[in-house]
């Protein structure tokens, strides 16, 4: 259950390991994968959206793939219950079933949030949240108040993670790059604030330097960084700091807050930190053939003891991991507990520099940009998607990105006859 990079891996290592006459069944929302490191270059109009996706089905061979939503587990009687992209509902009886579906943004943790915020986990998401930066802009041009530009003009990124210092510098340099076209605008400021409530930047890194340099580097691409700082509330013009002041932003980004999966929830088994308790080897405590790896899962690494991080690095190979173990319960043989050395961990900060810690070494800077685009090139799925993200790297270095706003409904507002904007219609997409 769970099409992401855990449900893929797994399906393709089982298609490897297990006879041909085992069925294997992926349930997923969407038909593809999304490749979520690269979502903040989407954002960023550095590539189109769909060199982030690649359809299930191009990625396995004999693997059935349902696009549906599923509903309910029923424990008692194996069976996954779902319902189809067409309202008909139907289930599926499993002999071992494997939850690899994630989690979800909690975009009501701060109050006003869900009302204004936007999430990065989907492409739609990083689509959406580019197209709108743009229509910012377009807003802005012909707004006759100098306070309603600056509003405009400005976002607001919460959470100074991984996350929240990629999409803060890919938007700091799309907004760069596309102010030129905006004559109207040559006198304003666009500006992006970037909150974060510790002391230091990039706190998965575990390496002060290379938050020193993130802090610098962002500074200098005009990026206002508060540490220490947290948003209090939001409302219909700005966001109030947990310092007493406040901000007005025409765009507020969370990149903070995920919840469990409603249907992890509905399970009623162990739960810690909103993940599902396995033990070593990813079955689910208190299940007898039910496993989970990924997001929703919280997996001790035998490696160090410690709780495996929700990373799609993890994931995968939790998932190889899985695919034996599952092979050797279907044998009768006796399962071996998850074990990974994590090889590092990259950064993309914007404007062409990057942090990164690959096995203890650390690098910053143009380099370690230049090594972030060539693992994740490498990475990507199929030759195709690396032979497109490659091509569209090469074009941006020369021309400007794209600013093209999008009209992403296709519903009529009767009276005016034209289509909403995409900023009202997120929920419809």
């Amino acid at each position: 259950m769970g099409g992401g990079f855990g449900g893929v891996t797994l399906a393709q290592r089982l298609e490897c390991l297990l006879p041909p006459d085992t069925e294997i069944v992926v349930l997923s929302t969407e038909n593809h994968l999304v490749f979520t490191p690269l979502l903040p270059e989407v954002v960023g109009r550095t590539i189109s959206p769909l060199h982030v996706v690649v359809a299930g089905r191009q990625l396995t061979r004999r693997t059935k793939w349902v696009e549906a939503q599923v509903t309910r587990i029923d424990r008692k009687n194996n069976q996954v219950h779902y319902v189809r992209k067409d309202g008909t509902s139907d289930a599926i009886h499993y002999t071992q079933l494997v939850l690899a579906c994630g989690s979800t943004a909690n975009l009501s943790e701060i109050p006003g949030l869900s009302a204004r915020g936007y999430a990065l986990k989907t492409v739609v998401d990083a689509l959406v949240m580019g197209n709108d930066l743009i229509g910012n802009f377009e807003a802005a041009a012909i707004e006759p108040e100098a306070e309603a530009r600056h509003r405009l003009l400005t976002v607001v990124v919460i959470g100074g993670g991984f996350s929240g210092v990629e999409v803060a510098g890919h938007l700091s340099d799309l907004m760069q790059a596309i102010q030129r076209f905006y004559p109207e605008l040559k006198r304003e400021t666009p500006q992006v604030v970037l909150l974060h409530e510790g002391k230091q930047l990039l706190p998965e890194l575990q390496h002060e330097s290379l938050s020193r340099f993130t802090l610098k580097k962002l500074r200098h691409n005009k990026i206002k960084v508060h540490l220490e700082t947290t948003a209090k509330k939001i409302d219909a013009i700005a966001v109030h700091l947990s310092s007493g002041k406040e901000v007005e932003a025409g765009m507020i980004v969370s990149t903070i807050g995920t919840e469990t999966h409603p249907l992890i929830k509905e399970l009623d088994l162990p739960l810690e930190k909103g993940r599902l308790k396995t033990g070593p080897d990813m079955k689910v405590m208190g299940a007898t053939n039910l496993w989970s790896l990924g997001d929703c899962s919280l997996i001790p690494n035998a490696y160090d003891d410690k709780p495996c991080p929700a990373t799609a690095q993890f994931a995968m190979q939790q998932a190889r991991q899985l695919a034996k173990n599952l092979e050797r319960t279907l044998h009768h043989n006796v399962t071996k507990p998850f074990y990974f050395r994590p090889r590092g961990m990259l950064a993309s900060i914007g404007h062409r520099n990057a942090v990164a810690v690959i096995y203890g070494v650390k690098l910053s800077g143009f380099f370690a940009w230049f090594l972030w685009r060539g693992i994740y090139l490498a990475k990507l799925p199929t030759f195709s998607r690396k032979l497109e993200v490659a091509i569209s790297w090469a074009c941006n270095i020369p021309f400007p990105p794209n600013i093209v706003q999008l009209q992403l409904s296709n519903k009529q507002l009767p009276e005016t006859g034209t289509e909403r904007s995409a900023n009202k219609m997120k929920t419809h997409l």
